[in-house]
């Protein structure tokens, strides 16, 4: 308990996902918020704000609000991040 990724010099190496989730608190939090709001059907998604597409992502931008997302398809969302992560 309490243990780090990198304390247990006889564990495997995290996996790059393992490393990202330990490195952004806030980012999972306000994933795990946005997918529990969805499930619970308090919140739906919208088609893509730049293609229609309704296959999307919620994209954040901020992540002390999990609800306030612009919601993007795959192809738009990783535009946004390629540009800074701002929408």
């Amino acid at each position: 308990m309490g243990q780090t990724l990198t304390e247990d010099p006889g564990a495997p190496a995290p996996s790059p996902q393992a490393r990202w989730n330990a490195a952004h608190p806030k980012e999972i939090w306000a994933h795990a918020a946005l997918r529990s709001a969805l499930k619970k059907g308090l919140i739906e998604k919208e088609p893509c704000g730049v293609c229609g597409a309704h296959e999307v992502d919620g994209h954040h931008h901020d992540y002390d609000r999990p609800m306030d997302v612009r919601w993007l398809c795959r192809l738009h969302h990783r535009g946004v991040h390629r540009k800074g992560g701002r929408s």
